[in-house]
C-alpha cells in the first residue's frame, strides 16, 4: 500500500479517536451535570459567586470561606457512641491517617469526640461526634463537621462530599459562609445600612434582625437558594452580619446560605 494511503488512514483512525473521546467526555459531562450530586455541585458554584457578590456590594473584599456540616443521628445503631460516629464520619470524608489529633471529653451530661486533620488534598477539617442527655432517660447524638479556609470555587465539591458524609446517618444540614473584610471601621447606622442592602440585593425579607454594640446580623428568605431551615416557626436560609473592630479600622463581613454556623 503507498505511503499516502497509510497515512491518510492512520490520520482517518486518529480523528476518529478524537471524535469518541469527545462524545464520551460529552455523555459523562451531562451525566453528571443531571444528576443529583452535579446540580448540586453546581448550585454550590453559583452559591458561592452569589456571596461573592454580596460581599463586594459592601465596599468590601472576599478572603475565605467555610463549610459546617451538621447532623442529628436518627439511627438506633452503635453510631451513637460519639467517637465511632466520628471515626466513621471521618473514614467517608477520607481524612489522612497521618497527623491526626483526636480529643474526647466526658461530665455529667455529655460526652464527645473530636478529631481533627487534613483530607488528601490537603484541607483541614475537623469532625465533631457528641452525645447529650437533653431530659432524664433520653440523649441525643448529632455530628459536626467544619472545613475553614476553604478556596475560591472549591465549595461545591466540599459540600458534596460533607452531605455525602453525613446524610447516611440522618437528614443534615450543610452551610457555606463567606468572609470578607471592609477596610474601614463602620458606625452602627452604616453596618446595619450595608447589611439591609445585601438583604435587599439577594431579594430576601428579612425574618430576624440583631442589633448590638458593634455587630449586626439580619436573617431572612431569599429565592436565590434552595435549601432552608425552620426556626421558631421562620423559613431562613440567608444570614448576613457586619462586624466593625474599631482597634483595627475594619469591618468583617459574613455572609451564609441557610445560615452562619462558624463563629463570628
Amino acid at each position: 500500500m503507498p505511503r499516502k494511503h497509510l497515512r491518510c488512514d492512520f490520520v482517518s483512525k486518529k480523528n476518529a479517536l478524537l471524535v469518541i473521546s469527545g462524545i464520551l467526555i460529552a455523555v459523562s459531562f451531562s451525566y453528571f451535570s443531571f444528576s443529583p450530586a452535579g446540580r448540586d455541585t453546581f448550585r454550590s458554584y453559583s452559591e458561592e459567586a452569589f456571596l461573592h457578590k454580596l460581599i463586594k456590594s459592601t465596599g468590601g473584599v472576599y478572603k475565605s470561606a467555610s463549610i459546617t456540616g451538621w447532623v442529628r443521628v436518627e439511627s438506633a445503631t452503635d453510631t451513637y457512641d460519639p467517637e465511632k460516629l466520628a471515626v466513621n464520619i471521618a473514614e467517608l470524608l477520607d481524612l489522612s491517617e497521618s497527623n491526626r489529633k483526636v480529643e474526647n471529653w466526658q461530665n455529667q451530661f455529655a460526652r464527645g469526640s473530636k478529631i481533627e486533620g487534613f483530607l488528601k488534598g490537603g484541607q483541614a477539617v475537623s469532625v465533631l461526634g457528641q452525645n447529650m442527655q437533653v431530659q432524664q432517660g433520653k440523649n441525643v447524638t448529632h455530628a459536626m463537621v467544619s472545613l475553614e479556609g476553604i478556596e475560591n470555587r472549591k465549595s461545591g465539591f466540599y459540600k458534596s462530599k460533607i452531605s455525602e458524609a453525613i446524610d447516611r446517618y440522618g437528614e443534615g444540614q450543610v452551610g457555606l459562609t463567606c468572609f470578607g473584610v471592609i477596610e474601614n471601621d463602620l458606625s452602627g447606622e452604616e453596618l446595619l445600612i450595608a447589611a439591609e442592602k445585601m438583604m435587599a440585593a439577594a431579594g430576601a425579607s428579612v425574618q430576624e434582625k440583631t442589633v448590638k454594640d458593634n455587630l449586626v446580623s439580619l436573617t431572612g428568605f431569599s429565592p436565590r437558594f434552595i435549601r432552608d431551615v425552620t426556626y421558631a416557626g421562620k423559613e431562613i436560609n440567608l444570614n448576613v452580619a457586619l462586624r466593625s473592630n474599631p482597634a483595627q479600622n475594619v469591618t468583617y463581613v459574613y455572609v451564609a446560605t441557610p445560615v452562619i454556623f462558624a463563629e463570628y
